[in-house]
């Protein structure tokens, strides 16, 4: 399966940087809880979460001229029920992962935020990428509809509980993701 690398520029760095320190002063704030379902809080994590889904955003606009896109991502105090990007009124889940989890974790989603994101009819799409910025790439790997996670996943416990698909031959590819957009516009 071909995956995409999309290489973030110095600005696109420098915003998901930005983000990642703004969510962890946020969510430090609080004094209970960190950012996301995982209840951590430290730059590195959001990083590997904001540039997968810049990188989704930019691979998106490059494949896809004129697309209108919306991020809902940038507005991290106001999680939005259609999915971190929204593209022709289909919602994508970004779910991030740094390279040294990929091949032990791959694609797992909390039961939770599963359950939402197929009550939403939501694609995850798989990105791997570094908790830094001095690493610009990141690669996205495929992607699934949420219910293929539920219904060919199974349970497993990471730092929390996870659906896991395991199977790697239930992956989609990014090119058959791009397809279906554009024929959904």
């Amino acid at each position: 399966m071909v995956s995409k690398i999309i290489n973030l520029g110095a600005d696109d760095l420098d915003w998901c940087l930005e983000y990642a320190e703004k969510i962890v002063a946020h969510y430090g704030k609080k004094g209970d809880k960190g950012s996301g379902s995982y209840n951590h809080n430290k730059v590195s994590s959001n990083l590997v979460g904001f540039k997968s889904e810049v990188a989704t955003k930019k691979w998106l606009k490059k494949s896809i001229a004129g697309v209108n896109l919306i991020c809902h991502y940038e507005d991290y105090l106001n999680p939005n029920p259609n999915g971190d990007i929204e593209i022709f009124a289909k919602g994508l889940e970004i779910k991030g992962l740094r390279p040294i989890h990929w091949d032990k974790f791959k694609r797992c989603i909390p039961p939770r935020q599963l359950e939402k994101y197929i009550k939403n009819d939501a694609i995850a799409v798989w990105a791997v990428t570094t908790g830094d910025i001095e690493n610009s790439q990141v690669e996205l790997k495929g992607w699934n509809y949420c219910w293929e996670v539920k219904e060919y996943g199974e349970f497993i416990h990471t730092i929390c509980p996870n659906i896991w698909l395991k199977d790697d031959s239930k992956m989609r590819s990014m090119d058959e993701l791009l397809d279906l957009l554009v024929v959904s516009c």
